[in-house]
């Protein structure tokens, strides 16, 4: 997940990696389209000027969402590869969607969105019945030069958002109505003398800590942990061996956490053993698992692990993307 003020300075860097109601065409949430079909191996994303760069998925209504770099609209897509808008900026306006998460308990899907013709950054937070935008988090609200890239929740359903800009993690309650400044720690800054810091995000599956990749020019990425309970408690992943290249969006499946790596198109694989002070890297080999430049995401779904291609790196850069964008599942067994 890519954060954008400053993009041109980004160019350097050559590869990175991580309003009203709203209003869309299609099917909406209720609808049971594909529910029944067994997940494709690959979807081919329609609409060739997408850049879907994260996504999710809703094992109830089992459907992947996806957000869109080039025209800020979420778009559904159902087991069985029917496609839908799930929503629609304000007319008028020029967004992008980053950063996508789904509390399926409380049905909400979290979306980080930037807007374009003028500076704004802001948590849309939208109900997956009725696709209505029932709340708006403003980042400068909490603090004025802030800049959203990627989202996570907890168990508790609180979102947890990085700043690609700034060495901040953000937290929005949905029931408070609140958002604040977690976390503000010099371990989250841009390394290297880039400007690029926080990009993917993820809260450990037992609850206890949060996640979050940073990717630097000239500098490889790192990796944070943050305790859950305390946000000063805050170290550097000891990783073995070092991560290299540029890791975006990340997920927790089945105990270990996975990582796109957007330049090189590689997944990689790491497992810890004491709580993600340390982690051990595995890297799919190419013959095996494959390679995918342009792979900005890693999401689960119903026992599998899925990718997203969405060419995210030349969109950021003035290159033009390559379709089709896809998404296509993760083989796991390449990483034994």
């Amino acid at each position: 997940m890519v954060g954008l003020r400053g993009l041109g300075t980004l160019i350097l860097v050559a590869v990175l990696s991580g309003c009203g109601s709203s209003s869309g065409g299609g099917a909406g949430t209720g609808g049971t389209g594909g529910s029944d079909a067994p997940l494709q191996d690959e979807y081919i994303l329609s609409d060739e000027k997408l850049v879907p760069e994260s996504g999710a998925f809703d094992s109830m209504s089992r459907s992947f969402y996806v957000g869109s770099e080039s025209q800020g609209n979420i778009t559904r897509v159902e087991a069985d590869g029917t496609e839908s808008i799930f929503m629609t900026p304000p007319a008028g306006q020029t967004w992008r969607t980053l950063g996508i998460a789904i509390d399926e308990v409380s049905r909400r899907l979290w979306v980080c969105a930037q807007r374009t013709d003028v500076a704004a950054q802001e948590i849309w937070v939208f109900d997956l019945e009725t696709r209505n935008r029932d709340l708006s988090f403003v980042l400068a609200d909490a603090q004025a030069d802030s800049a959203c890239n990627d989202v996570a929740l907890d168990g508790n359903g609180l979102a947890y958002i990085s700043d690609s800009e700034n060495p901040r993690v953000y937290r929005a309650d949905a029931e408070a109505e609140m958002l604040t400044v977690w976390a503000d720690d010099p371990l989250l800054s841009p390394t290297g003398g880039g400007i690029f810091g926080g990009n993917g995000i993820a809260v450990t599956e037992d609850d206890q800590a949060l996640i979050v990749s940073k990717t630097s020019s000239g500098a490889p990425p790192r990796l944070v942990r943050l305790a859950l309970d305390d946000p000063s408690d805050v170290s550097e992943i000891v990783l073995a061996p070092a991560l290299e290249g540029f890791a975006d969006g990340m997920t927790f499946f089945e105990g270990d956490l996975y990582i796109a790596m957007v330049g090189a198109g590689n997944i990689v694989r790491l497992r810890s053993d004491d709580a993600w002070a340390t982690a051990t890297v595995v890297i799919a080999p190419a013959d095996g698992g494959g390679r995918v430049p342009g792979t900005s995401t890693v999401r689960p779904a119903e026992g599998r692990l899925y990718a997203i291609y969405s060419d995210i790196t030349k969109a950021l850069t003035g290159l033009t993307p390559v379709p089709p964008f896809r998404i296509y599942e993760v083989d796991l067994e390449s990483f034994e």
